[in-house]
């Protein structure tokens, strides 16, 4: 179902960002992104995680403490690992061995 011809306004006033957390019934930017922050601070040691792009974003927008603009404006490549250690992030790019 098309969100405009369902909820008319919903998501007026939105960009190409915060739209996300427009959704009807949808989780707002704050809720989620203190789910990621409680995430973080349970975590210890070696973790592997693996997630979509938008909560990648959320996951390292908190770790570095930035704004929402720029949180969900992080780049989310297909083919990067992010390491995430000593408050920095790395990326780490898959090889091929060819």
């Amino acid at each position: 179902m098309d969100i405009d011809a369902g909820w008319p306004g919903a998501l007026d006033g939105s960009n190409s960002f915060d739209w996300y957390f427009r959704a009807p019934n949808g989780e707002l930017y704050d809720d989620a992104r203190n789910r990621v922050v409680a995430w973080l601070a349970e975590v210890h040691g070696v973790v592997v995680a693996v997630s979509h792009g938008l909560t990648g974003r959320l996951i390292r927008g908190a770790y570095l403490g930035l704004p929402r603009r720029e949180t969900l404006s992080l780049p989310v490549p297909q083919d990067i690992i992010w390491r995430l250690t000593d408050r920095r992030i790395e990326a780490l790019r898959a090889t091929t061995g060819e």
